[in-house]
Parts: C-alpha cells; structure tokens; sequence
C-alpha cells in the first residue's frame, strides 16, 4: 500500500505508519519586510527501538526531506526532537531561512553594490536571483546582524520576496500579481472569518545616506590578540591602528594582530529624510513608520513609500481552513468573500495538516495584489542639466526626482599682512677745535677730540598677519518628486553663480524653484555617484605674523616663516694724516657700533591644499663704515641695520568644482618681521703740533676736529591676501526609472531559438 506521506532522515524512512500527525507552516512578509522561516512539525509513532535511538541522536541542522504522494514537498533541517512517551515523538524542523538566522553578516557601507554582489557576501545557502533584482544597485549601510536579518534590509529596499523551493534554495524574485488558483466554496470548511485593521492614514518612510565625516573617534584602546574583532556601534573610515596592525576590516569591524595599543576611525555622516505617502484619509491620524531600513536611499523611497502605501490599503484579513490545493504564500487567489461578492486577495501564510486529505489554514490580505513587475523592466537613470533650455520627458517616464541647485558665492579675498613699525635713517654731528702757540723755538702740540651718536639701538615692531578670506556660500537645494508624462518638454534655467555679496540666483525646473529651499551645511551628496554638489567655499586661514627679535616668522601650514638675523656690536678705527711746513694733525676717529637683531617674515596664508609662500628672511641692508679725513677734519661713522623679513603672499582659493559649490577663499598676507636697528658713537681725535718755524704772522694755529654719527633706515613689505575662488553655477540633477515593457510570447534565447522547460513545453511570459 502507497504512503501518502514520507520523511527521510539519512537511512531512516518514515511513512504513514510513524507519522501520527503534524503541520508544515510557510509564510512570506508580503512588504518583504520580514523573511520568515517555515516549520515542520510531526508527531511520531516509533516501535522499532532502534529507528528511535537513531533518531534521538540527530545534530542540529541534519537534514530532512518531506514527501506528498511521493513528490518532494519541502527540504528541512531538524531543529529538535522530544521523546513523549514509551513509542511517541515529536520532531521540529526548520527550512533554509533557519540557517542564515544561525550566523552573522558583518554589513558594511554600500555605494552601489548591485543585489547580486550584496546577497553573494550574506547568503551561505543555496540561492538564485530573479535577473531583474540582480543589477540593482543598493545605497546605504548594514549593521552587523544576522544574515537573515541583513537579507530582509535587501529584499524590503528592492521589493523582493524570497520563498525557499522543495529543493532548499532560496529563490529571490518578485510575485505575480495575477490570479494563480480560484478557491471555489467547496474546498472551503467552515468557520472561515475576516479580521479588519485600523485604517492607515499614512506612511513614513526614512531615507538614509551615509556620507564619509572628517571627524575622528576612539574605537578600541587596550591589549588585543591575535585575531580578534572589534565591533563598532557606526559605520566608520580610514582607520588608523597603532600599537596593532589592522588584518581585515569593514565599515563595522575590525580584526587585530596581537598589540597593545588605539584604534581610531572617522565616522560617517548619516543624514535622513522623511518621505511620506497618503494611504487613507480619515479623521484619527495612524502613520506607520519605517526607520530603520537603512537600504532606503534617494533612488528607491519613493518606490517604497508607495509599496507600503498600496499594502496599508487592504484592511481585511480572511482566516480559512480549505482543502488544499498547492496554493502558497504570495500566490494571488480568488473566492467568494463569507460576507458576500467574488473576492481575491494574496495568501500570507499557510499552515498544512499532514494527512490523506490537506487541510490548510490560510490567512489571506483581501483585494491586494503584489506589485506588478511581469510587464516591465526598471532601469535607473541620472542626468545633470546646466544652463538654460528645455527637457523632454523620455518614454515610459512618469515620475521624476529633481534636486535644483543655484549658483555658489565667489570666496573673499584674503587681507594684505600689516607693515610694522619702521625706522629712518638718523644723523647726528660734533665737533671741538684746540689752538696751539706758536713755540720760540722746538714744537708746541695740542689735542681735542669731537664726539656724535645716534642712540637708536634696537628692534622695532613685527606685523600680524591678514585675515584669510572667507569660503563662498553654496546655493539653495530643493529636492521634489515631479509627475511627467513621456515626451513632455519642461523648461530649465540653473541660476548663475555669484560674486562676493550677491543675492541667491535661483534654479528653475518646471515649476519647482531653487528659492524654495535652503543651503545646508553637508551640501548634496549625490548618493549615486558620491559627488557633493552647494558645499561651502573653505575659508583661507590668516597670514603668518612676523617674527620677534632674533625670531622666525610664523610658519602656516605647509609654508615656512622667514629666518630671522642676529645683531651684535663692534669696535672700528680709522686715522688719516696731513702737514704743511710749519704745523702737522694727525686724526684719530673710534667707532661703537651696536645693531639689533630682527625677525623674519610670516609665512602666506594657506586656502584648501594650496600654501602661501614662504616668510622672507631677515637681511643686513648695508655695511658698517668707519672714516677719517685729514684734509677736512672730520671722522664719520655709519651703521646699517637689519630689515626685517617680508611677509608671505596668501594663497589663492581654488573655483568650485561642483555645480552649486562657493568657492574658496583666499589666504592673508604675511606680516614683516621685527627690523633691527643701529646705534652709533664716533669719537675723531685731532692732535695738532706746531714748529717754531711757522709762518705767517699768527701766533699759532687752530686745529679742528668733526664727527658725523650716521644710522641707516629700515624697509620691509607685508605680504599681499590671495584672490578668492570663483563660485560654481548651479544645476538640475534629475533622477528617474525608464518603464520599458517586455513582450508577451514564448521567450527565446540570444540565437532566436524557443526555450523549452525540462518536459519539453515552452516557456511563455
């Protein structure tokens, strides 16, 4: 006699004999907001003591395969078996879904991975992928969970549900919104019902994007061994380990060598928005809220507001018992509704008796219909538009995401340096006369001695450095969903961009305007591409100040300070002689010379990853001069001094580089350094002699002494400010899916020839 039912385990064959009782259970989340797992519980009656004991020494996630008139209705792994009694048993499995709740996917950012890369990385059973889900890119981030739990964020961002085969393989693809299977009363036991849910008045659905942060935070700082990982609780980048090194890592982990030491990262820029969809309007607001999906980006929110939108619609649930027929979960049925009228609705869970005649019970939504993807093909597209002109709506485009940007600011100009305080060049003068007699006979002499200074010693004062300039402000961005229609022309104007101090210019796109919306912080980033779009101009930083005496001048950034000079002091000494018949001078002139030490230039002000130039270095502007002369009598002596060095020039700001952007703005000018300055004493001694035999009718001669103290002036120059970047004009960035349909007909393969399923039918769509 045939069995109706079969399980095998191994070698061990249990027919209708053995089993007793028992249920398989299958649901799918019809949001695919959930991938639930399917159950298989059996009752047991076993008096072959030997099939007992080998039953009750199972492990964990050994198979089981479960057979319906011999056809293979479900592959399972056993989770549990109790012994009840002397011969009785019961046995609990679970489908594929159970192992990816067993181990742990790490996550990670995603910048558009394709659905078929992502699953790859988190499946670790058996899985195919419907071809129109397996190029779709995914945007957003994945904590460390489950693989279950991070294969449900992928399903739920893309609309996809996952239904486990006879086989066990998971089969990723979408549910076809046509009726699968009419219901007719007669299957239909009784006591069917229908549960109503409160009416939804709306949906929220968070938008999420991630973007690299500059910010830096500790992430482990201990002793570590080898090959250990560290989970962080945020996505982070570019991390730094030191102590350690890093042996693999992702956005959320990392594994370490044996150290003792830190681990650091930057962290992500996470950024939400709200996208709501209008479901059924009522008086009692009731918004169902998702948050936590954080697949859900720019390029699908819409598409997953509107999903959930159309789910929230069906209020009623039907409860049945039917004889069952191979419906299953996601299969679109039709009946007569219990309270009257032809109904369909999608099955949401069955939950099949194990006996001669299937008895099911089923929850089914009514009057809802998967979304349709049988007909068409989604394929995401992006354009940029600049300047002015019109667009045309391609075919099969009915809903545009628009983001209008208008132009960015121009960057400020950075400040010059400032001029310290110089010094002018000083002179100062003496002089002294000694008369002496006229001997009778032999030689008289005499001596005097003239004496000038400038008393001017010292260092003067450096100057600050200028300002940098200020980063240009980024345009306004608004971002609104648009309704077209295929080949409709909308017009464009992107606002140009502004010099320093200008007013918005606005970008149009239809009937939606740049004026709307607000400049932010982060600017857009485009999550597409990872382009942002109205970022700010960076400011440039002030110019170096000017060294102190004998100091160098302030570095900035890569751009060094001048070298300063050190002053010192001198003695110098020169002498000259004249004689005529009568009388001879000889001229002595002693010099004391002091000079300041002085301070090099402050280095340019830097803009983004551009240096100023250098501070210049502090220089002697002269030489040290002693002289003396007989024939007029006079010694002189001259100080130089030291200038200080000059300020840097500031940098020039980089023009924006993205649409939207402000430019940069410039560096400020360097100050001089502190100039060092001379002082001066110069002493000319004469000593006169006269004979006996000067001529003349005088009675002697008047000898006479001058000295002339001399200080040189000082020069500097202050760096000039750079000049601010341009900004950037603004853009329209449009988002977009082409609906292009799929034939019906029998499918054929690339060479033309029919496909043909493995019995030898074709394959029709």
């Amino acid at each position: 006699m045939s069995t109706i039912n079969k399980l095998v385990y191994g070698d061990i064959t249990l027919t209708d004999d053995e089993i007793e009782d028992g249920e398989a259970y299958t649901a799918l989340a019809l949001l695919s907001d959930a991938l639930e797992i399917g159950t298989l519980q059996v009752q047991l009656i076993i008096r072959d003591q030997a099939v007992g004991a080998a039953l009750l020494a199972f492990r964990r996630n050994d198979k089981l395969l479960y057979y319906h008139r011999d056809a293979l209705r479900g592959t399972y792994y056993i989770e549990r078996i109790q012994r009840t009694g002397p011969y009785s048993y019961e046995l609990t499995a679970n489908d594929a879904v159970a192992l990816l709740e067993q181990s742990t996917h790490y996550g990670g950012i995603y910048t558009g991975q394709t659905v078929a890369e992502v699953v790859a990385h988190i499946c670790n059973i058996p899985y195919l992928i419907q071809t129109r889900f397996a190029g779709v890119k995914l945007y957003g981030w994945l904590p460390i969970a489950t693989r279950r739990a991070n294969l449900t964020q992928v399903l739920f961002a893309v609309g996809a549900s996952a239904k486990v085969d006879q086989n066990g393989t998971l089969r990723i693809e979408s549910l076809w919104d046509g009726v699968t299977a009419a219901i007719p009363e007669d299957r239909v036991l009784l006591g069917d019902s229908v549960g109503y849910s409160a009416r939804v008045t709306e949906v929220s659905v968070l938008e999420h994007q991630y973007i690299p942060g500059s910010e830096t935070v500790d992430l482990f700082d201990g002793t570590a061994l080898e090959g250990d990982i560290i989970q962080f609780s945020e996505p982070v980048h570019t991390l730094s380990a030191e102590g350690f090194s890093v042996l693999e890592s992702g956005a959320n982990y990392a594994r370490l060598s044996a150290g003792t030491g830190k681990l650091t990262g930057k962290k992500y820029v996470h950024t939400t928005r709200d996208v709501r969809a209008q479901v059924l309007p009522d008086d009692v607001p009731n918004v169902v809220e998702v948050k936590e999906a954080t697949l859900v980006s720019l390029v699908n929110s819409s598409a997953v507001a509107q999903r959930l939108a159309r789910y929230y619609a069906c209020l009623d649930t039907l409860t049945h018992d039917i004889i069952h027929q191979g419906e299953a979960p996601g299969d679109v049925v039709a009946f007569e509704h219990p309270f009257g009228g032809a109904a369909t609705g999608c099955i949401k869970d069955t939950a099949v008796a194990l006996g001669s005649r299937p008895v099911a019970t089923e929850h089914v939504l009514v009057g809802y219909k998967p979304p349709s993807f049988e007909g068409t093909e989604t394929l995401s597209q992006r354009v940029v538009l600049t300047g002015e002109g019109t667009w045309t709506v391609p075919e099969g485009v009915t809903e545009v995401t628009a983001v209008v940007i208008d132009g960015g600011e121009d960057g400020e100009d950075g400040a010059d340096g400032q001029l310290g305080g110089q010094y002018s060049a000083q002179n100062n003068q003496g002089s002294n006369s000694v008369f002496v007699q006229r001997p009778s006979s032999g030689t008289n002499s005499g001596q005097t001695t003239a004496t000038a200074s400038v008393s001017s010693y010292g260092s003067g004062s450096k100057g600050e450095g200028g300002a940098g300039g200020k980063g240009g402000s980024p345009g306004r961005v608004l971002r609104d969903i648009v309704k077209v229609s295929p080949g409709e022309q909308i017009p464009y104007r992107c606002g140009a961009a502004r010099a320093r101090g200008e007013d918005h210019t606005e970008t149009t796109f239809g009937g939606i305007t740049s004026a709307s919306g607000s400049p932010s912080e982060q600017g857009y980033t485009d999550p597409t591409t990872g382009e942002t779009y109205a970022s700010a101009g960076v400011s440039g930083t002030a110019g170096g100040a000017g060294g102190e005496a004998g100091a160098a001048g302030e570095a900035v950034g890569g751009a060094e300070g001048g070298a300063p000079a050190e002053g010192g002091s001198t003695t110098r000494n020169a002498s000259d002689n004249d004689a005529v018949s009568g009388w001879s001078a000889s001229y002595t002139v002693t010099a004391n010379i002091q000079i300041g030490s002085a301070g090099g230039g402050g280095a340019g002000g830097g803009s983004g990853d551009r240096d100023g130039t250098p501070g210049g270095a502090a220089a002697l502007n002269g030489e040290i001069s002693v002289t003396a002369n007989a024939s007029t009598g006079g010694g002189t002596a001259q100080s130089p001094a030291i200038n200080g060095g000059a300020g840097g020039n500031g940098a020039d700001g980089a023009d924006a580089e993205h649409y939207g952007s402000g430019g940069n703005g410039a560096g400020g000018g360097g100050g001089n350094g502190v100039p060092g300055r001379g002082s001066v004493t110069c002493d000319t001694t004469v000593k006169g002699i006269v004979w006996s035999t000067l001529g003349g009718t005088g009675s002697g001669r008047t000898f006479y002494a001058y000295a002339t103290a001399r200080a040189m002036g000082t020069t500097s120059s202050a760096g000039k400010g750079g000049k601010g970047g341009k900004g950037a004009p603004g853009c329209v960035i449009l988002y977009y899916g082409i609906l292009r349909p799929i034939p019906s007909g029998p499918v054929r393969d690339k060479t033309g020839r029919l496909v043909l399923d493995r019995l030898g039918r074709r394959i029709i769509v």
